[in-house]
């Protein structure tokens, strides 16, 4: 055990005084909170005290004491499993929005929608996920926009709506 302390205190110190260990863990936790704050907590921070008001931050989920109490028995994770579905599907529409317009700068259109985590992977290399493996086409070249057009409407329509 005194050789695992080794990297925190030089070897000149003597281990035999009281109360060593706890002066050894008490100069880690001094360190650990002198080191500079992490981006994700500065995230959680900003995001935090946003100023959202809190019938927002519950997902625009009305909290279980403010209704009386049905009649029938329910279980306690349905809210949790409602607010897990709006949470995605707030995420996707994002996620869609960004992609598309980032994409659209590379030169591609997105023509199917797909998981939001599906299109963060077409923001990395758009020429290899153009077709997945089941020979699905999601995005096409904006060049290729009038080729496809005749094929079908959807694509028509969406190729209109980008002004093509």
């Amino acid at each position: 055990m005194k050789q695992s302390w080794g990297f925190l205190i030089p070897k000149y110190y003597n281990y035999g005084f009281e109360n060593f260990y706890a002066t050894v863990i008490q100069r880690a936790y001094r360190n650990y909170k002198k080191r500079p704050e992490s981006l994700a907590k500065r995230i959680w921070e900003a995001v935090r005290n946003d100023g959202t008001p809190d019938r927002k931050k519950l997902l625009g989920i009305t909290p279980r004491d403010t209704y009386p109490a049905p009649s029938w028995p329910t279980r306690d994770d349905e809210w949790i499993i409602e607010k897990k579905w709006q949470l995605s599907v707030r995420l996707a529409k994002v996620t869609h929005d960004i992609v598309f317009k980032i994409l659209y700068q590379r030169g591609y259109i997105i023509i199917r929608g797909s998981d939001w985590t599906n299109q963060l992977k077409w923001l990395q290399n758009p020429e290899y996920y153009r077709i997945d493996k089941d020979n699905i086409e999601y995005l096409i070249r904006v060049t290729e926009c009038e080729k496809y057009k005749d094929n079908s409407w959807s694509i028509k329509s969406i190729c209109e709506r980008v002004g093509l």
